[in-house]
């Protein structure tokens, strides 16, 4: 017989998949390959990510490329805590000892066993990203990916729709994102430093309205 509390979060799931690939989290047995979130907190492990993305980016700077690596792992986080809480009233349980993770040019996730946990906050900043930002204030300033958390949020509600707005609204009051937006523009306080790679710009929200001039080392 089928726990329904997997059924029902497995269906979630399932339902906001539709919403965006960004959505997507993977159920079931698993072969090799996936690996704990919480092993993403290990310089080792993170280095080797940084190195490929920094190839498929074209850029030079581990810190650009690991903002990105961020940036992305946290919208998807977020895309599946406020996409489920907002679907079903519950947030999906996302455990960075049963989370999966697996390189695909890009991060992909998998819970083997989907249950149904506690409020996004805890499920994501508590649980997640404060102690990722953590292991990584090495290669990335902290404030860059307070700021990149709270950016993908409001992109996560941008695809939602309406309905996640209550979600994300009391989510940007938390103490560790209520100062990485200026409310009166919607600018973020900080860069996610995409402009300096290659083909880069500046992102509609970025505290840049236009790509910084980038001084040699011999004008320094």
């Amino acid at each position: 017989m089928s726990d329904p509390a997997v059924s029902g979060a497995r269906g979630v799931l399932a339902r906001i998949t539709a919403w965006s690939p960004y959505f997507r989290v993977g159920t079931g047995p698993v072969d090799a390959g996936w690996r704990p979130t919480s092993e993403l907190r290990d310089a080792a492990t993170r280095d080797v990510l940084v190195r490929a993305i920094s190839e498929r980016m074209k850029t030079a700077e581990p810190r650009v490329a690991a903002s990105t690596l961020f940036f992305g792992f946290v919208a998807r986080l977020w895309s599946v805590a406020v996409g489920t809480v907002t679907a079903s009233g519950r947030c999906v349980r996302l455990d960075p000892d049963r989370l999966l993770w697996r390189d695909d040019s890009g991060l992909q996730l998998h819970i083997v066993t989907p249950v149904f946990g506690s409020d996004p906050a805890t499920e994501v900043l508590d649980a997640q990203i404060e102690p990722l930002i953590d292991a990584w204030r090495d290669i990335v300033a902290p404030g860059a990916l307070w700021g990149n958390t709270a950016s993908a949020l409001i992109g996560a509600r941008r695809v939602i729709g309406d309905e996640a707005r209550p979600h994300v609204d009391a989510l940007l009051q938390d103490p560790r994102l209520v100062h990485t937006i200026d409310r009166a523009t919607g600018r973020r306080r900080s860069c996610c430093l995409y402009y300096r790679t290659p083909s880069g710009g500046v992102c509609s929200d970025c505290v840049f309205p236009t790509p910084p001039r980038q001084i040699s080392k011999e004008m320094l």
